[in-house]
């Protein structure tokens, strides 16, 4: 039951939240894609974006709604800008146009690096959401197990009373 409660109202309860990164992840070649899953926002929510690189002129960053199922990004996009040849950061302060998951990426040029603080509020909980799924099937198994003991008990009462009406030897 903890876990069912656990996975159903956790994931719901939302505070002011910090995500902060330095990247790239990992460096492959001429450019390197860095993407960052934000839990859930609420429409109408703040969104403050703070970023900076080391490097003017070598970022690009995406920050869009994003649907985990098609795997794609989401209209209307919040944020999405190219660095110009003397820009170096970005600070933004935005309101979340839909309630979803957000994804931002960050697209980074010949090995430049880069760090950014996005402030909002989401769950700290929300990966907890599959512990509904866990705690569903350990309801079951309870209830599967308490039946088989309340069998094999009956059982036992039975074999004990056939017992009894048996004189020794």
């Amino acid at each position: 039951m903890v876990l069912l409660i656990t996975g159903t109202l956790l994931p719901y309860y939302k505070i002011p939240q910090k995500l902060e990164a330095h990247g790239p992840k990992d460096q492959y070649g001429p450019y390197t894609i860095s993407t960052y899953i934000i839990p859930p926002i609420d429409q109408g929510s703040p969104i403050n974006l703070n970023f900076l690189s080391d490097r003017p002129g070598t970022t690009t960053i995406l920050l869009a709604p994003f649907d985990p199922v098609e795997q794609n990004i989401d209209l209307p996009v919040v944020l999405h800008i190219t660095f110009g040849a003397t820009e170096k950061g970005l600070v933004y302060f935005g309101r979340a146009p839909k309630s979803a998951l957000y994804l931002l990426m960050v697209t980074s040029y010949n090995g430049t690096s880069f760090q950014f603080i996005l402030d909002s509020v989401w769950s700290p909980f929300y990966e907890y959401r599959y512990a509904t799924t866990f705690g569903i099937f350990m309801l079951l198994a309870g209830i599967a197990s308490l039946y088989y003991f309340e069998y094999a008990e009956r059982k036992e009462r039975m074999f004990n009373k056939a017992l009894s009406g048996l004189k020794p030897r």
